[in-house]
């Protein structure tokens, strides 16, 4: 099997940093970048490596994977995504991603038909409604029998949990604010995390996530099967972003942040109610290892779609950092941003064996790839 080392697809490059990452140099269209950091892009075995792929100016996205069995790059056209929503099943490496109708499953193998899973809920057109988003990003429940949807339709928003054998739903929530980025939890089935999102009223004016009573910024959610939802308090009352599950399903991480800039990864435990700051880098998105030792994250020095960037690497353990992807040009400037979501979102992928994010080079966005084990004795 090749890998990003011996790939002919894949160009090195070394950050000033000194840091090695790798470079997709392959083009099946303009525009290739990674996935959002919540669900994965490669199965377990680093075999298949999937992305998105974005011909301007059209708004839409597709998908294309690098196969490292035989060292192919593909492109399907077919597999038309809205937002953030594909997964990849990393015991497979068949991607499952969702349109306005339906949900379906695709195979690295260009040989094999896209197949279709079930229809989209029916919940979701009550009241003829018509499907905005059907899911920020799919995740699967522990057992994989189910994926947890939050949709976002003309009528409000749902969310719960749909059953991949039967294409039966069963509804946890209706947020009356705009609530999204749910996710299962990977131990416990009966548990998801979610978000309340900025988003715009009827009217079209701007509607803030709201702060209750007691100075609470209401960011993070949890929801149950049986409909019990509870928001969490960010640390010191600060504003929280960006959050997803430990891999031990215990903790939920999120990227803190305040009016001054003071930005970390925080964690709180389900379970205990300990809450603490775990890796004090200005973290824009970030991702934890398995035994939550390392941090992979990225930041920005003033956010708008296309702005500059810059990725790194924080272990635990030492207290220390590295960027080794350390400058992303911008693409835009500030009063003309992208209308394209072109975030680094770096992630451990194939059992922490690669960091998987997006890069720019020569005015555009690429795939790129760092092997963990070259980054973290820079962190040593």
């Amino acid at each position: 099997m090749y890998t990003i080392e011996t790939s002919k697809h894949f160009v090195k490059r070394q950050d000033a940093s000194g840091a090695i990452y790798y470079v997709l140099a392959t083009h099946v269209a303009p525009q290739q970048q990674g996935f959002y950091f919540v669900p994965a892009s490669m199965d377990d075995e680093g075999r298949y490596l999937w992305f998105y792929c974005t011909f301007p100016p059209a708004s839409y996205r597709t998908l294309g994977v690098v196969d490292f069995t035989t060292d192919e790059v593909h492109h399907f056209p077919e597999t038309l995504c809205l937002d953030a929503s594909p997964m990849v099943d990393t015991l497979t490496g068949e991607v499952y991603y969702a349109d306005e109708r339906a949900l379906y499953k695709r195979s690295p193998k260009p040989e094999m038909p896209v197949e279709k899973i079930c229809d989209l809920p029916g919940e979701f057109f009550e009241r003829k409604a018509r499907v905005i988003i059907p899911a920020t990003h799919l995740t699967f429940s522990p057992d994989r029998k189910q994926v947890f949807l939050d949709a976002r339709t003309t009528k409000g928003f749902v969310a719960g949990a749909l059953t991949l054998a039967t294409g039966e739903f069963k509804v946890w929530t209706r947020p009356e604010y705009c609530r999204n980025h749910g996710q299962f939890n990977p131990v416990y089935p009966d548990l998801a995390l979610m978000a309340e999102e900025f988003d715009t009223n009827e009217d079209g004016s701007y509607r803030s996530i709201r702060t209750d009573e007691n100075g609470v910024f209401m960011r993070l959610w949890t929801v149950k099967a049986n409909g019990e939802e509870k928001v969490w308090a960010p640390l010191n009352l600060e504003r929280a972003t960006h959050e997803w599950w430990s891999a031990d399903g215990r903790k939920i991480y999120y990227c803190k942040y305040d009016e001054n800039g003071n930005n970390g990864v925080c964690g709180i435990d389900y379970f205990t109610g300990e809450h603490k700051l775990v890796a004090p880098v200005r973290a824009w998105h970030a991702f934890s290892s398995v035994d939550d030792s390392l941090f992979v994250f990225d930041e920005n020095d003033g956010f708008y779609r296309g702005c500059a960037s810059r990725v790194g690497l924080y272990n635990t353990k030492t207290g220390k950092k590295v960027y080794f992807n350390s400058y992303n040009p911008p693409l835009n400037p500030p009063d003309q941003p992208s209308q394209y979501h072109l975030d680094p979102h770096p992630r451990f992928n194939a059992r922490e064996t690669y960091i998987v994010f997006t890069t720019v080079t020569n005015g555009r966005t690429d795939l790129a790839v760092a092997r963990t084990a070259d980054i973290v004795p820079m962190t040593e």
